[in-house]
């Protein structure tokens, strides 16, 4: 299947497609675009930005097509080998997730706008930009000239580009792997800082997994004009949109800069790699239900800060006010006395990403994120300090991606139990299953290595936490928390 992509019309944000398509021997051709993208569990609809959709053969006579669901066309062909198609998309959401062009950017996800036969889903796909002979391209794909090269769709949904004249790009070593960064809308000054930051947690990162697994991986940072903040991983690469811009070089927008690099880096082992069993593969036209986002929302959420502190880029002042910040949000969340994070995670694809109703449900981000430092400290304290959760992440890697194949949560928990030498099940049913029980885990937790939660009301009623160290820690919690926060 091969594709041509231009801005039809930059002022309105339209891009045209035109594909030709190879029939197979059906009557009838099929053509799917995805209703989600992975990375953001709910169903996205895209096919609503879908306009003028056509179909002809190769001589240009127009084909008879019926729509089959809300993004599923079938074109009448048969006797026809080949089919041309042409639509154009409505791209107007700069974030990370979704797509955007106009003068200066063509900017897409092509997971939101790129059609595919499910029948040909494994064979090779070609896609070349109509973009002026000065416009670069940012792309975890290889390309030749303008034309971008995926051996399959499930590697072009995943691999999102910026074709633009103004990309500011940056490259340096990781071991062996090229780290490519790609500033659109802005840059930042202190480019050899954020490199010297990068390097140092992506090597503690690498320390867990024991490999890079690419020879290029790609930063692709989207600068907004107004306060933004979003970030989606891929195999090989990340979009990360913020603002506003112009606060790129204060401290406090750094620091929220850094850390959803380092989650985003770390979800292309956890998610990308380590993945669900219900996800591998993905299936782009329906829910992919799992129970097991405390994991790969979770886990990530916990190891992207603590990669930043383990690996000296922040201070413990810096880290210990983003935990704060998150316990927050768990604190004044009704919703851990009502459902459990395993139920919230199933419950993404229904109102995962919106507030919902007052005390629904919890978040797999913020309570996952509990659920990990608790078996962390747990496996820390089993083992004497021999071993915590990053064992636990390897092991996975190796029995889950590694042997071609998604986990599950028996796989996690037998995970669990391997490396700490401790039955898991009391965790499972209180924390991952259960709902009410999380407040005395995280004092316990936290104390037992050295750290004292303290939880204020403000005058709006809500819960305000902060965390300092013990003036006068026991022998045990200085030498748990030097193991804490020691790399691999």
């Amino acid at each position: 299947m091969n594709y041509k992509v231009c801005i039809s019309n930059p002022q309105d944000h339209f891009v045209q497609f035109t594909a030709e398509v190879s029939k197979t021997e059906e009557e009838n051709l099929i053509l799917q675009l995805p209703s989600w993208r992975p990375g953001r569990y709910e169903l996205a609809n895209y096919a609503k930005n879908i306009r003028m959709f056509k179909a002809f053969d190769k001589q240009g006579n127009s084909l008879a097509f019926k729509k089959l669901t809300k993004d599923s066309w079938q074109i009448s062909a048969f006797g026809i080998d080949k089919v041309e198609i042409s639509y154009q998309y409505y791209a107007n959401q700069p974030d990370a997730g979704a797509s955007f062009a106009d003068e200066n950017l063509l900017y897409l996800n092509p997971v939101n706008c790129f059609m595919y036969v499910p029948a040909n889903i494994h064979l090779p796909i070609e896609v070349e930009l109509d973009v002026p002979a000065n416009w670069e391209i940012a792309c975890q794909l290889p390309h030749k000239g303008k034309t971008l090269l995926a051996p399959n769709f499930d590697s072009l949904a995943d691999s999102p580009f910026f074709a633009s004249p103004s990309l500011v790009h940056h490259t340096f070593m990781v071991e062996k792997t090229k780290i490519h960064f790609w500033f659109q809308g802005g840059t930042c000054s202190a480019m050899h800082t954020l490199e010297e930051h990068t390097r140092k947690y992506a090597l503690a990162q690498i320390a867990i997994f024991g490999e890079l697994p690419m020879s290029d991986y790609h930063f692709l940072y989207l600068l907004l004009p107004y306060k933004f903040r979003h970030g989606v991983e891929h195999s090989n690469s990340t979009v990360i949109a913020m603002g506003p811009a112009e606060e790129m070089d204060t401290p406090e927008f750094y620091a929220d800069f850094i850390a959803i690099s380092s989650h985003e880096l770390f979800h292309l082992w956890n998610v990308k790699r380590i993945r669900p069993q219900e996800m591998w593969p993905y299936d782009f036209t329906k829910e992919n239900y799992s129970e097991l986002g405390y994991v790969y929302e979770g886990v990530t959420t916990y190891y992207g800060d603590l990669m930043l502190y383990r690996s000296g880029v922040w201070s413990f002042d810096e880290y210990a006010k983003s935990l704060a910040a998150d316990l927050d949000r768990h604190y004044n969340n009704g919703g851990r006395f009502n459902y459990s994070v395993a139920q919230s995670s199933f419950d993404t694809w229904l109102d995962g990403y919106v507030p919902g109703i007052k005390d629904r449900k919890v978040s797999i981000y913020m309570e996952g994120l509990i659920a990990a430092l608790v078996a962390d400290v747990q496996i820390l304290e089993a083992t004497h300090g021999a071993k915590r959760l990053d064992q636990v992440l390897n092991q996975l890697y190796l029995d889950s991606y590694k042997k071609g194949r998604g986990y599950t949560k028996e796989m996690y928990q037998k995970s669990l139990e391997n490396v700490s030498g401790i039955n898991f099940n009391g965790y499972f049913s209180d924390l991952i299953d259960g709902q009410g029980k999380w407040d005395n885990y995280i004092s316990k937790t936290l104390n037992k290595i050295g750290l004292n939660l303290i939880i204020a009301t403000n005058d709006g009623g809500l819960a305000e936490c902060k965390i300092v160290k013990f003036e006068n820690p026991t022998f045990e919690q200085t030498q748990f928390f030097e193991l804490w926060t020691k790399n691999s």
